[in-house]
C-alpha cells in the first residue's frame, strides 16, 4: 500500500507542476509555432498567435490533467 501512495502522490506532483507550468512549457519548447490553426483564418496577426498560444496552452493543461487523474483514483483507492 506504501507503494501506492508514492505513486498516487508523484502522479499528482507531476501533473499538477505541467498544469501550472503550461505556458512556460509552451514558451520554452516553441509549441506554439506547431500548432496547425486553420480554422482561424479571419484573425489578424497579433490576434492569430494569441489564439495559437491559448491553444497550445490548452493541449499541455489536458496532458496535465490526464497525468493528474490515475494519481487522484490511486489517492481514492489507497487511503479507503
Amino acid at each position: 500500500m506504501t507503494a501506492l501512495k508514492i505513486i498516487a502522490f508523484t502522479l499528482l506532483l507531476i501533473g499538477s507542476l505541467i498544469n501550472y507550468g503550461a505556458k512556460l512549457i509552451v514558451k520554452r519548447l516553441n509549441l506554439f509555432e506547431k500548432i496547425d490553426a486553420d480554422e482561424a483564418e479571419e484573425l489578424t496577426g497579433e490576434e492569430f498567435e494569441q489564439y495559437k498560444m491559448t491553444k497550445a496552452i490548452a493541449k499541455v493543461k489536458v496532458v496535465g490533467v490526464l497525468i493528474m487523474l490515475p494519481g487522484a483514483f490511486l489517492i481514492f483507492y489507497a487511503f479507503r
